[in-house]
């Protein structure tokens, strides 16, 4: 099976089509090896996909802002482990690759206007240079500037991780002004996400809610199906938190893990199901076994797929059910 096209791959890995197959091949150009990678690690293969991250890393000839992009990704797999210790070196990595092509792009001046592949609408780009090797924006989100911001997004999420609120806070804050002004939607959902998660943190769940009703808007305007199953996860914890209704909170919620079931999105569905199995469990023990059955199913395919030292992270995660009960 040939390897999917630049075009293909975007839209497995941030669009409409999660659940597609995918083959690639260890010669691909960087770029599609890290969106391989993300969709990889959106299936919850974090084995697979460290595999593609960690040869972009150290491969000298792959472009800056894509190492940058393969680092934060990796992050991005730790935190979801559990691992935000370990996270912030992959950030800090990420965020010196995204430097470093940010000055390079300085020294060569700006691109001049061009065309990129048909139906990316990639601006700025000069005739005859390959997208994603540049620095300057464009509207996925693939150039340093972009890495820059999520690898500060990726501190600020380390840092809410280890409960340093203070950190977190001025961090977001530091990298507001330059996620609204990219040309891209993701670096404007991600620090809606991690705003609502630290408005959480703060007890303001009323907060939350703008955020992640804002960060649905622009994934489902993007036709981004994996962000816009995060998003809707993180507003039904922000409206548990206001006190709605339990039991039309977990209806909606089950509704929710299936469509991630659907679309393959086996990192979001794992802790979907545990939250379903512990709320079913004291007055609805046959939905909750149910729910446990394939929250442990999902635990057990992760465990298998995850390379060494993202299973010790899982194995210290809190997503992790220790009674192992229905």
């Amino acid at each position: 099976m040939p390897t999917p096209g630049l075009a293909e791959i975007c839209r497995i890995a941030f669009g409409d089509r999660t659940a597609a197959r995918m083959v690639v091949h260890p010669d691909d150009p960087p770029a599609v090896r890290w969106m391989a990678a993300v969709a990889l690690g959106g299936r919850g293969r974090y084995g697979a996909a460290y595999a593609l991250l960690e040869r972009i890393v150290r491969s000298p000839s792959a472009p800056d802002a894509i190492r940058a992009h393969a680092a934060i990704t990796r992050a991005s797999h730790l935190r979801q482990l559990g691992g935000h210790r370990w996270a912030r070196r992959w950030d800090g990595l990420g965020l010196s690759f995204s430097s470093t092509a940010l000055a390079g792009s300085a020294r060569l001046g700006p691109a001049q206007p061009g065309s990129g592949p048909p139906g990316t609408a990639w601006p700025g780009r000069s005739p005859g240079t390959t997208p994603l090797a540049q620095g300057d924006p464009d509207r996925m989100g693939f150039d340093a500037a972009a890495a820059r911001v999520d690898a500060l997004l990726g501190l600020a999420a380390d840092a809410l991780g280890l409960a340093e609120l203070d950190l977190a806070s001025r961090l977001l804050t530091d990298v507001e002004r330059c996620a609204y002004e990219h040309p891209s939607w993701r670096p404007r959902v991600r620090l809606r996400w991690i705003r609502a998660e630290l408005a959480l943190a703060l007890d303001d769940p009323g907060q939350a809610q703008e955020h992640a009703e804002r960060a649905l808007e622009a994934s489902r305007d993007a036709g981004a199906v994996r962000h816009e199953v995060k998003s809707e996860l993180v507003l039904l914890v922000a409206r548990s938190c206001l006190g709605e209704p339990a039991a039309q909170l977990s209806d909606e919620l089950e509704a929710l893990s299936e469509r991630a079931s659907a679309a393959r999105l086996d990192s979001l569905e794992w802790p979907m199901r545990l939250l379903l199995t512990r709320t079913f469990r004291p007055a609805h023990p046959v939905r909750s076994t149910r729910h446990a059955t394939r929250y442990h199913e999902l635990l057990t395919g992760i465990g298998r797929a995850t390379d060494p030292f993202g299973r010790m992270m899982l194995a210290r995660s809190p997503w992790v059910l220790v009674d192992h009960g229905p």
